[in-house]
């Protein structure tokens, strides 16, 4: 199983994903840095983990349903997040399932990587 990782290394709000991502590669596990959503639109997405910064949520969470994710408005290219691209592959009839390892926005390191590696064994 691969881990795609998503989030900016140069923003504290938006690294925790890199950090662990890189902690689990460490250990042996695939990860593979997307830096920009739209390569999901060439991805077999079945046999992949999303890991990702949510907003909203207090605890380490696994979310295999595109519905539940939320989408801000739309003004600019920058808007065009994961979850935009998720849900226009769903929309395609591209993707049926998802595995994204969301992790709260601020939650410390090592919290998150012991609960990310719960919900990846």
């Amino acid at each position: 199983m691969d881990i795609l990782v998503f989030g900016n290394p140069a923003l504290a709000i938006d690294n925790l994903a890199v950090r662990v991502g890189k902690r689990l590669a460490e250990e042996g596990h695939t990860v593979r840095h997307l830096e920009n959503p739209i390569e999901l639109l060439d991805l077999d997405l079945s046999e992949q983990v999303i890991l990702d910064v949510a907003v909203g949520i207090d605890d380490v969470k696994l979310i295999g349903n595109v519905d539940r994710l939320v989408l801000g408005r739309l003004c600019s290219l920058h808007d065009m997040d994961m979850a935009y691209f998720l849900k226009l592959l769903r929309q395609l009839g591209r993707l049926d399932t998802v595995r994204i390892v969301a992790l709260p926005q601020g939650m410390d390191e090592e919290e998150a990587l012991g609960k990310a590696r719960k919900l990846l064994s």
